[in-house]
């Protein structure tokens, strides 16, 4: 059996509310509340009374089909259908859960030339330093020992390491080979189409990568930085998609925005453990590499 015949054919089974008529279109909703009330009931009496409970997979697949109805009724009451629902919900379980091949990863570089593309390969180190009381950072690009931007601070009235969240844009370009705060940085904008140069590595685009940045951060706050985890919140990782909507990297996956934000993390707890380090930004492998601290 489809969907779509299924839906057909429950659609015939709508009663209308004797009541008022705009009740009909709110029962559903309140149905399914209740129907879900049933399927976790069929777990407590299995949970209670263990194996002896030989009905459990026939009454809990009876209240599956109810949830089933209640939700092909609502689809049907709101001009959706059952099918389009499974096959974008399918697209987005694996947008997030499993799209993590490496063909499967966009190279925004292809077009351009050498000397506007990211590097495949290279290796940074953070070197941290005092001056006047405050506690510095800077980060060398080892090809040839020259600093890559600015001496950072922690720019906060608590020290809190911040200081390294710089790791979190070579986290993006490692993985999902995309940062236009790093193309600034290294000079390798994508001039010669003025297009891509305005819209993708521009200053809108680069104060979106240190939003999602310090959004990502204020997250990890709260979750000990990360430290232990092996997923990351899907309700986070869908606001950052919707914050990068108009940008190329909307093309990045889910599980490629997991992989990148772990990846990140894994690294910036270990500059902040040891006060800095080298590390090896891989965008072949796709991943960042903590190599030591000398």
């Amino acid at each position: 059996m489809d969907f779509n015949f299924y839906q057909e054919e429950a659609k015939k089974t709508i009663q209308k509310n004797a009541s008022r008529n705009n009740d009909t279109e709110i029962v559903p909703f309140l149905g399914i509340i209740g129907e879900i009330g049933s399927v976790v009931s069929q777990l407590k009496i299995k949970l209670r009374v263990g194996d002896s409970y030989v009905a459990y997979k026939k009454k809990l697949g009876e209240e599956l089909g109810d949830v089933l109805w209640y939700l092909s009724t609502i689809a049907t009451q709101n001009d959706l259908t059952l099918d389009d629902i499974a096959s974008k919900n399918l697209d987005k379980i694996c947008d997030r859960f499993l799209t993590d091949e490496s063909d499967k990863y966009v190279d925004f570089d292809h077009s351009f030339p050498a000397n506007e593309k990211f590097p495949e390969e290279f290796e940074i180190e953070f070197v941290a330093y005092e001056e006047e009381g405050k506690n510095k950072l800077k980060i060398i690009d080892k090809r040839d020992d020259q600093m890559i931007g600015d001496p950072l601070t922690d720019n906060t009235y608590e020290e809190d390491g911040y200081r390294f969240h710089d790791i979190f844009h070579y986290g993006y370009l490692a993985v999902l080979g995309w940062s236009p705060v790093l193309r600034k940085l290294l000079k390798i904008k994508r001039k010669s189409d003025p297009e891509i140069d305005e819209n993708e590595d521009g200053a809108r685009s680069q104060i979106t990568e240190e939003l999602i940045s310090l959004y990502i951060y204020h997250h990890a706050l709260d979750h000990n930085l990360l430290q232990y985890g092996t997923s990351v919140d899907s309700g986070l990782i869908k606001q950052v998609q919707t914050l990068v909507k108009n940008t190329e990297v909307k093309e990045c996956s889910g599980k490629q925005w997991e992989k990148a934000i772990l990846n990140s993390y894994e690294i910036f707890n270990k500059l902040r453990k040891n006060n800095g380090g080298r590390v090896l930004v891989s965008r072949k492998n796709r991943a960042l590499i903590f190599l030591g601290i000398h």
